[in-house]
């Protein structure tokens, strides 16, 4: 499927425009279903969605009591680690709403084994979710055209028989674990953040299909799909 684009002047527009999207999509899951699940991102443009979030007057608007937060990747090392997504997710909204800490999955990094953090982080999905999907899976993009931990060329982006897998990233030098494919797609919505001029050049690929293949290019979500962008990374 392909993404609806949405393109904002500037990435404080960007922001605004994500957290109401948000607010809304939490309250629509909320008003539905009685609980809304989401899966967060890492990166400067989520974290400034997150920081927003946790502001008047959006902070209001959710019953963060029925919210139920995960993550889409995470490094393997301990949540007051400064590469945490966890600490970043913490410190920028996560302090600051009013959410049972028990609503707050995140993944079990202090093991030390990446291979245990999946296998247990997925056990932790199944169990919380049952058979639902998420209701909302945010996701950064790399100038690679990665999302979460799916790298190019790593064999994490072939796993199709499992919530969750674990991957050693070369470049670095640094073991994750990642959301798979299968329930990235199956969540009833998906929105990819693309801020700022050094991802043009890999939008511009992207989107003219001058390279193929890349992580972000399999994504293929079965519910609706966005791209969050501002003018800078939209400019080719």
């Amino acid at each position: 499927m392909k993404a609806q684009q949405k393109i904002l002047p500037d990435s404080e527009r960007l922001i605004e425009a994500a957290a109401e999207h948000f607010v809304a999509t939490a309250r629509s899951a909320i008003a539905k279903r009685g609980v809304f699940f989401v899966a967060l991102a890492g990166g400067s443009t989520p974290k400034g969605l997150y920081q927003k979030l946790a502001t008047s007057p959006y902070i209001e608007q959710i019953d963060w009591a029925r919210v139920q937060i995960f993550f889409g990747d995470e490094r393997c090392v301990p949540a007051t680690h400064d590469d945490s997504n966890f600490k970043m997710a913490r410190l920028a909204m996560l302090d600051h709403l009013p959410i049972p800490p028990e609503n707050v999955h995140r993944m079990p990094t202090e093991s030390g084994d990446a291979d245990e953090v999946a296998r247990r982080y997925a056990e932790t999905i199944k169990s919380v979710l049952q058979e639902s999907p998420f209701d909302l899976v945010l996701l950064g993009l790399g100038p690679d055209g990665h999302i979460a931990s799916l790298f190019p060329e790593t064999a994490a982006l072939e796993v199709t028989d499992s919530l969750t897998t674990s991957l050693f990233v070369e470049k670095f030098q640094s073991w994750r674990v990642t959301l798979t494919y299968p329930v990235i797609n199956a969540a009833r919505q998906v929105i990819v953040f693309i801020a700022g001029e050094a991802k043009t050049e890999i939008v511009r690929d992207i989107t003219t299909e001058a390279v193929t293949g890349l992580p972000v290019q399999r994504l293929a979500p079965t519910g609706d799909y966005y791209w969050f962008m501002d003018k800078a990374a939209a400019a080719k």
